[in-house]
């Protein structure tokens, strides 16, 4: 049984709940995250989760366009903050999947958002990635190894049915002792 985690009351407890912005794991995540994305230059990105923006922050300047949706309004108004100066960046304010903007994106990043989804939510989030993702696109997911009681699903759980999306080719994968990260290609 999963206790549902209320993002929005976190973020009102704490403006960075995870440490997003000083975390030693969160740095070398986010350095593994972005190698496992490429250079770019992307014309259209999709961040699910953006939370605060700090990964955001990072990721902008290898794209022309970045699309980040996050349900929490007090994240996303950090983030706004936060990213208010980089050109081409949207923050979007609502629930995945149904907040994400239909385009044609080259990259769509998870990272630590789809194992608090129920099985449900992420066959529909699948479905709108794959109606989304340009041919020759990627999706670079990323969680947490570690089960915890308010995300339904578990780091494999995730990785497992990502790879098994007839639509997505796995290209690379890098496993270590905190996290799954997972490189899968448009098909």
């Amino acid at each position: 049984m999963t206790a549902a985690l209320n993002f929005e009351a976190l973020y009102r407890r704490d403006p960075d709940p995870w440490g997003y912005a000083t975390s030693a794991y969160e740095r070398d995540k986010y350095a593994a995250t972005l190698d496992a994305c490429g250079q770019g230059p992307f014309a259209r990105a999709l961040e699910l989760g953006g939370s605060i923006g700090v990964f955001s922050e990072l990721l902008a300047p290898r794209c022309r366009e970045l699309t980040t949706v996050d349900a929490a309004p007090t994240a996303v108004e950090q983030a706004r903050r936060r990213l208010s100066g980089r050109p081409g960046v949207k923050v979007t304010l609502g629930e995945i999947p149904s907040a994400i903007p239909a385009a044609s994106y080259d990259l769509s990043v998870a990272s630590e958002v789809l194992y608090y989804m129920h099985p449900g939510q992420l066959a529909e989030t699948l479905t709108a990635l794959k109606r989304d993702l340009a041919p020759g696109g990627r999706v670079v997911a990323v969680h947490w190894r570690h089960p915890g009681p308010e995300r339904p699903l578990t780091a494999a759980q995730v990785h497992r049915q990502l790879r098994r999306q007839a639509w997505l080719r796995a290209s690379r994968r890098r496993d270590t002792a905190d996290y799954l990260l997972d490189v899968l290609e448009r098909a």
